[in-house]
């Protein structure tokens, strides 16, 4: 086994990026040995004694939750990490229920359901479709909240302002999550219906020329 000697920094999310000379080492194994600045505060206490700083004042959700922010990056440097979504999908689902009255569905899209919810990198997509046009300063300040629940930026789409084009993409690619009742459904028809309508009207367009 050879001995390479490299400093790296480590993300907020816990990963440990290799120095551009030597990515062509991907979908290698290697064994570890990590030294890094002295800890102070929590990180200390867990470095000198697990158990005594579990068993600290107030401090062991703390502890925990460092604890496993470290397990899930050495799962994803070995590549040994969970196939179960990292998403706390029901935590989101009543996060925003409660938030916005009057929903009617909620939809997930992008990289992140598209390749796995453990996905490193880009924001979660969630488009809500609303009885009414929703409030845009509301949708920011419930995406900030979501971001806190994914540790990762959410964004948010408000299907009833969307173009026929955007519409018609969310509703044929993205997970429906939650729904509430028909009228949901009655909306995704109608967007077939203006999709279809659309494609003719260029088809006409095009004829014409």
């Amino acid at each position: 086994m050879q001995a390479i000697e490299i400093q790296a920094d480590i993300t907020p999310e816990g990963v440990i990026c290799l120095p551009t000379p030597l990515r062509n080492l991907y979908g290698r194994q290697a064994r570890l040995i990590l030294m890094v600045d002295e800890l102070t505060s929590v990180g200390e206490a867990v470095a000198k004694d697990p158990l005594q700083a579990v068993q600290g004042d107030g401090e062991h959700d703390t502890v925990m939750r460092e604890m496993d922010k470290v397990w899930q990056a050495w799962q994803a440097l070995t590549g040994d990490a969970p196939e179960t979504p990292l998403l706390n999908q029901e935590a989101l689902i009543t996060r925003i229920k409660a938030t916005l009255p009057g929903l009617l569905a909620i939809y997930a899209l992008g990289d992140r359901i598209e390749k796995g919810s453990g996905t490193i990198g880009g924001p979660l997509e969630l488009a809500i479709l609303m009885e009414t046009e929703a409030d845009p300063v509301a949708l920011w300040s419930l995406a900030r909240e979501l971001a806190q629940i994914t540790d990762c930026r959410v964004d948010l789409l408000d299907l009833r302002v969307s173009s026929t084009l955007t519409q018609y993409q969310v509703i044929t690619t993205a997970e429906r999550w939650w729904v509430s009742n028909p009228q949901a459904g009655l909306f995704e028809c109608f967007v077939l219906s203006e999709k279809t309508a659309l494609e003719e009207s260029r088809a006409g367009v095009c004829l014409g020329m």
